[in-house]
């Protein structure tokens, strides 16, 4: 029986952890199946354990063993649940301060600087220095870089780890608790503070920015750094709808490249094996922090360092064990990395390379072995990431397997030659000089990646929900990791299969045919869209004269739909319902129009003249709107939506204003939803609806402003 499995100490004690940060997460959440079933897959593993590997000579070491998986396992649940709980109770609850730190970050947006800034303080009264990082929104054309110290004074709101309805691992991973926004000359530069990491990244940087084009440059520091701040949307849209955008999350490719690079280069001068493996693994960890210690860097540092160590003790080297390790470090420092997109992605590519590429290659025995070992590398590494991809960007890319084949191989050309003129370029200040070759090779290539810049490559709209467990194991159970019978390897592969189609089928499905809730909710547009499969509606409750519609626009990418059918206004026409519709048009076409109030019939000819809208019209109180699914009418003169989608008690304030008083006689009891604008806490408190959500911040209820986009499936 031993034989069925090969032991490996390190791959079960690493299974146990994130058995245990998975199933305190599951709890956490209210998904109590799935906290069920990891302690059940926990449980099974160490049975399996004790089943396969132990006799009367083993007995005691085995049952020492499961006692240190079942240490792992509680390990990983109460260090999560400790995280998550740090994280919460380092709350705020909004308040104006002011507040010292130091720009960690600068993403560049369109039309502002998001800097996250760490080592903060702040002060209303007393000065206080807190645990967590804040994220700072800053309007206005800016030189804030990394290491400056700023102070300012704004209002400060709380984050939570529920973004858009998604769990927030990203933000909970790097500290950011809180968020703020300012207009640059709100703010003052005090000093300048940046780490020895930081700045052999900026060297790296400034000396990319001489010798490469603005986009050249972009490409260039993210390709070497892992930082895309400076790649436009369009740009790295199309390296990620091409499937390469993964060559700018430094990883094994990288750390590969560069290992073997230092490897060849101590060959060549004769340093000795401890010696070459100690300098190399000091390099890459040196390179890890420089890229800000991602966990797929981290990963592959100690991947390759445990390659190099047991090369120079001739010891053999077991790629699942370094994975497991690798996994164990990142894990203890941060349980909450298991949850987090790009540890997820990094782990699931190197595994399934190092379990399914030898099984795909001898599909294609029939090509040359080098082709068919690319294949094989490429197509299982595209496998393994689609049902993540998916699950968190709701698309996947076919043609990434073809783009991997050509780009990967030219990817470690450029690495190579534009790492090297950087470093001897910013050394001897001709980095004009050196990256001259590296500035044509990103530009030819910058040319090329945009021809696989089509729709008609991308796979998205598929839900996978627990099916994905079967899609794994149809991939896993054939790969030869199990010593059983090929017959019986050929029946679980086939069902593992079948159960995933079904499932799949079955989760889609049923996500299409639902009717979803999109709330958005900022200071300048609060709107809620009710998306079905028939039809969208948009009702605005509020917007300002000039307003951003990025928000609109991720609820568009959300629903895969621009079209908005009905566009429904609370309290009349915007102050320029021109002006607003034009913005608006930048997310979604609008169809029809429907408004408050009396009837305009000079705006309604140049909605449907300019805008090419097919019905306007106005309604009053009593009157409403019915569609597919939903059924609503204006009540208080236009400050109130009430009635219900598919079946559940719904109603939508606007600003309640000078009728606020009459709100006390309002029957609005007994609600499955309500969604508020302003006075949202009192509205809430006293109606009591079974989902309460405020457009905007609040410091007891689920808002749209600072969780996001709230999406609300109703069934």
């Amino acid at each position: 029986m031993k034989k069925v499995i090969n032991f490996r100490p390190i791959l079960f004690i690493a299974l146990s952890l994130c058995s245990g940060i998975a199933t305190a997460y599951f709890l956490l959440r209210g998904f109590t199946v799935w906290a069920v079933l990891f302690i059940a897959v926990f449980l099974c593993l160490s049975g399996l354990f004790l089943f396969l590997f132990t006799n009367k000579n083993t007995l005691k070491k085995n049952v020492i063993f499961v006692s240190v998986l079942s240490l792992f396992f509680l390990f990983g649940a109460l260090g999560i649940t400790t995280q998550l709980n740090a994280y919460k109770q380092a709350n705020l609850n909004g308040g104006y301060y002011s507040v010292t730190g130091r720009v960690k970050t600068v993403y560049q947006t369109t039309d502002s600087t998001k800097l996250v800034l760490d080592s903060v303080s702040i002060k209303r009264v007393n000065s206080v220095s807190l645990k967590y990082n804040l994220a700072l929104i800053v309007y206005g054309e800016n030189d804030l870089d990394i290491g400056d110290v700023i102070v300012f004074s704004s209002h400060v709101y709380d984050n939570s780890y529920i973004y858009e309805d998604k769990f927030n691992a990203s933000d909970v991973e790097r500290g950011i608790r809180y968020n703020a926004s300012i207009s640059v000359n709100e703010i003052r530069v005090i000093d300048y503070k940046p780490t020895i990491f930081e700045r052999i990244n900026l060297f790296m940087r400034e000396s990319l920015k001489v010798g490469l084009n603005k986009d050249e440059f972009a490409v260039g520091y993210a390709m070497l750094t892992g930082y895309d701040g400076y790649m436009d949307y369009d740009l790295i849209s199309a390296y990620r709808i091409a499937g390469v955008a993964h060559v700018f999350a430094v990883s094994g490719l990288h750390i590969g490249f560069l290992a073997g690079a230092l490897t060849f280069l101590f060959n060549k001068i004769r340093v000795s094996g401890y010696a070459k493996t100690i300098i190399t693994t000091i390099v890459l960890f040196l390179y890890s922090g420089i890229c800000g210690f991602s966990s797929s860097s981290i990963r592959a540092t100690i991947m390759s360092s445990a390659l190099l160590f047991s090369r120079a003790r001739g010891l053999r080297y077991d790629s699942l064990s370094a994975i497991a390790l690798a996994a164990i470090v990142i894990l203890f420092y941060s349980p909450i990395n298991l949850l987090c997109v790009g540890f997820q992605l990094s782990f699931a590519v190197v595994i399934g390379i190092n379990l399914f590429a030898k099984s795909i290659s001898k599909l294609f025995r029939f090509l040359p072995e080098k082709v068919a070992g690319a294949l094989g590398v490429v197509i299982s590494a595209q496998l393994s990431a689609m049902p993540i991809s998916l699950a968190h960007f709701g698309w996947f890319s076919w043609i990434s397997v073809c783009a991997n084949l050509i780009f990967v191989p030219v990817v470690s050309v450029i690495y190579i030659l534009t790492f090297v003129a950087c470093i001897l370029g910013g050394i001897f200040s001709i980095s004009n000089v050196t990256l001259f070759l590296s500035n044509y090779i990103l530009k030819f290539v910058n040319m090329c990646i945009p021809a696989l810049d089509n729709q008609i490559f991308m796979i998205g709209d598929i839900v996978l929900g627990g099916s994905v467990v079967a899609f794994y194991l149809a991939l896993i159970i054939p790969c030869g990791i199990f010593r059983v019978k090929s017959v019986i390897r050929t029946v679980l592969t086939v069902t593992m299969a079948g159960i995933f189609v079904l499932s799949a089928s079955i989760y889609t499905i049923n996500d299409v045919n639902a009717t979803k809730l999109y709330v958005c909710g900022t200071n300048d547009v609060s709107a809620t869209l009710i998306s079905t499969r028939q039809e969208q509606t948009l009702i605005v409750s509020n917007a300002e004269h000039i307003y951003s519609a990025n928000r609109l626009k991720r609820i568009a990418n959300a629903t895969s739909n621009s079209v908005i059918n009905n566009l429904v206004f609370m309290n009349g026409f915007p102050i320029d319902m021109q002006v607003f519709i034009t913005k608006l048009h930048t997310a979604f076409d609008v169809e029809n129009v429907y408004y408050y109030g009396e009837r305009d019939e000079s705006m309604e000819k140049i909605l449907k003249r300019s805008f090419f809208i097919r019905k306007v019209e106005n309604l009053i109180d009593g009157q409403g709107v019915s569609f597919y699914k939903l059924d609503l009418k204006y009540q208080m003169e236009g400050h109130v939506l009430k009635g219900n989608i598919n079946n559940k008690s719904v109603i939508i304030f606007s600003r309640i204003g000078s009728y606020e008083p009459a709100f006390s006689e309002f029957n609005a009891y007994n609600l499955d939803l309500m969604i508020c604008y302003d006075r949202a806490d009192v509205l809430l408190s006293k109606y009591k609806p079974k989902r309460p959500i405020s457009y905007l911040y609040s410091t007891f209820y689920e808002n749209a402003q600072s969780n996001g986009n709230l999406a609300i499936s109703l069934g």
